[in-house]
């Protein structure tokens, strides 16, 4: 992560300065006391301290520390306090980096990183794993050495086609007027960033975490507290703020975002991502539907480290890590179905696009390195365009068979199916209770079904009767079991208890043609919007307080957390381009502002990143023309530190890792 280590015998050197504002003439901030905190597990431990001298600069040596492996690595990070308001923090990574410039832009990329790992105290919490994901996620927004935007937030896919690089320099202008002492400034930041709790923040660090926590609240006030200090740039101007009236552009919360659409091969671009899972080592792999600018199915899926960049086989000196894209095995025009199993296995659906639509179904089956299983033409018995797929505690593969109406379950990853056959139509999405049984949606029969495999058989429990024409689609299910179903054509969420009875349908707050759903560590439901027929509208994903009581105070049961439309990527001014550099649409078609698309899932990894698949173009001609050249969607989007970090693997309802 970050620029390598340098040091001599069993030290590193760390060289740092510690400032205020950016451009070229940042104010050095002396006599600040800088401490290098390294985390493993557990809680932080203090490896060195020292203060910064008059202009601003600081050297401290760190130990090597033997314990910190690629499987198990330590994170370091350094804060800086001023004075009893001014805090200011930046990752170190995993090495930890030899050089780094403290100051309130690394401040905000640490906050948002971390958010979720952040305990009551404000000191980080977590395990291994985890934390270094944040840590990577800190770098992927601003380069901790160098003190300002990183190159992934200053470049395509992001730079201007996106607010977050804007975004960023707005909130360091923000804690800039705190931290150099303008008047009121402090006190002002201080009272429109309260904890969840209501507690009122005492420092620059514990407020911007505050805002983190809570993108959504005091959007305007907090907003105009960036024009008092302006040296951080870019930074959101008026038509990009919360009061603007370009609607691609306006500011609706304070999240951080970061689009990836890097596959690793020009071979095998983006084109309607579909579905992730991620793996043991936080691998994000998802299933990729079409041959960008085509109609027609690909035959490749995508594997991005947990960084978002593409898996290369290497990890930290390691070679036991995938190299995307990943073919072979029966993977052909991948649909809703990915899955891992108990023996870190993955389970791809293929469904088949345009004209590679498949004679039989197939399911690739490859190992965790990306090596496929399968035969060349996957496992197809039993099977017709897969979509959902998910696996329980004895290790069988549930798969929604969309293309003959069948559930069919692979025992114990052998591939001699169990089907299960009634009068419902085109089973599609797929999840496990914690007792082992399987949640099924049926977009054409408008029901959800609960059923379980034992004895060799599949045993339906009942049926639950959705009101005609809702087009279920996406189903999670909860710790105490209630069911979570988007209804796309109606734009409902419904939940349906354990017993089959439907104790709410929740519609508005944003929820607009929802296809994915998934559940975060919290039991928090979040959606991923595909959509209705409007080509205007921005899109984006939508949290619902869940059924187990950890939503802010007097947040019910399925209402939204998130704004009213929800967590959105606006624009800052430039068309969305493609991995390649070409338009979204292609060369001398009109341009595309909308980098977050119609979306088919989310799914939270386990530093509580959320990651949105941006499955189909914005346009609604592609719903009325499936002949359209260019239907699939570009890239991942991924918001920062929002969701309770969620477990990975997972079999059943998420758990925190």
């Amino acid at each position: 992560m970050g620029c390598p280590s340098s040091g001599s015998g069993n030290s590193t050197v760390i060289n740092g300065v510690v400032s205020s504002g950016g451009g070229s003439t940042p104010i050095a901030i002396g006599g600040a006391t800088v401490t290098i905190y390294q985390i493993q597990s557990g809680t932080p431990s203090v490896v060195t301290q020292t203060t910064s001298d008059s202009a601003g600069n600081f050297s401290v040596k760190v130990p090597s520390n033997s314990a910190n492996t690629s499987s198990n690595p330590i994170t370091y990070y350094a804060v800086a306090s001023k004075s009893p308001s001014i805090q200011l923090m930046a990752s170190l990574g995993t090495g930890p980096l030899s050089a780094v410039r403290i100051n309130e832009l690394t401040t905000v990329a640490s906050a948002y990183a971390f958010a979720q790992l952040f305990r009551d105290d404000y000191s980080v919490a977590g395990s291994a794993l985890p934390l270094s994901i944040a840590a990577g996620m800190a770098e992927n927004l601003v380069s901790a050495e160098s003190g300002s935007a990183s190159t992934v937030i200053q470049t395509s896919p992001n730079g201007y086609e996106t607010n977050t690089w804007s975004a960023l320099g707005t909130l360091a202008n923000v804690l800039a007027g705190c931290t150099q002492g303008i008047a009121n400034a402090c006190t002002n930041l201080f009272a429109l960033t309260p904890a969840a709790s209501g507690v009122t923040p005492t420092t620059t660090l514990q407020a911007v975490v505050n805002i983190a926590l809570n993108p959504a609240v005091n959007v305007s006030g907090i907003y105009n507290l960036g024009s008092v200090v302006t040296s951080y740039s870019p930074a959101l101007n008026a038509s990009q703020g919360p009061n603007s009236s370009a609607p691609l552009q306006k500011l609706d919360a304070w999240t951080m975002a970061v689009k990836v659409n890097n596959t690793g091969s020009s071979s095998c671009p983006f084109g309607g991502p579909a579905n992730v899972t991620f793996d043991a080592n936080g691998y994000a792999w998802i299933n990729n539907n079409v041959i960008q600018g085509t109609p027609n199915s690909t035959n490749c899926l995508v594997v991005l480290k947990p960084n978002g960049q593409p898996a290369n086989g290497i990890a930290n000196g390691s070679t036991s890590t995938p190299t995307s894209p990943i073919t072979g095995g029966g993977i052909l025009g991948s649909g809703f179905g990915i899955a891992i199993d108990k023996l870190g296995y993955i389970w791809s659906g293929s469904f088949g696009w345009g004209n590679n639509l498949p004679t039989n179904g197939a399911v690739a089956k490859l190992s965790s390195l990306g090596v496929p299983i399968s035969p060349a033409a996957g496992y197809t018995s039993g099977l017709l365009r897969v979509q959902g797929t998910a696996v329980d505690q004895s290790n069988n593969i549930w798969m929604a068979s969309y293309g003959n109406n069948a559930v069919v379950v692979y025992p114990n990853q052998t591939t001699n199916p169990v089907s299960y056959v009634d009068s419902n139509t085109e089973p599609f999405g797929m999840a496990i209770t914690t007792d082992g049984y399987a949640w099924v949606t049926y977009t054409g029969s408008d029901t959800v079904s609960k059923m379980r495999y034992s004895n060799g058989g599949i045993s339906k429990l009942f049926t639950v009767m959705l009101p005609s024409g809702s087009n279920p689609k996406g189903v999670a299910v909860d710790s105490l079991g209630n069911a979570w179903v988007a209804a796309g054509s109606t734009s409902t969420v419904y939940a349906i208890n354990s017993s089959g009875t439907i104790v709410g349908a929740y519609t508005g707050q944003g929820i607009n043609g929802p296809w994915g759903i998934s559940l975060d560590a919290k039991g928090n439901v979040w959606v991923a919007n595909f959509g209705t027929s409007s080509a205007s509208a921005r899109y984006g994903i939508v949290q619902l307080c869940g059924a187990t009581s950890n939503c802010p105070s007097g947040v019910a049961m399925g209402t939204a957390i998130t704004p009213s439309t929800g967590y959105t990527l606006p624009s800052a001014g430039s068309q969305v381009l493609l991995n390649s550099g070409q338009p979204l649409y292609g060369t001398g078609a009109p341009p595309s502002y909308l980098p977050l698309m119609r979306l088919t899932s989310v799914n939270t990894d386990m530093a509580g990143n959320v990651w949105a698949a941006n499955n189909w173009k914005p346009s609604a001609f592609n719903d009325v023309n499936l002949n359209d050249a260019n239907p699939g969607g570009d890239g991942m989007v991924i918001f920062v530190g929002v969701a309770a970090p969620a477990k990975a693997p997972s079999l059943g309802p998420a758990q925190a890792p």
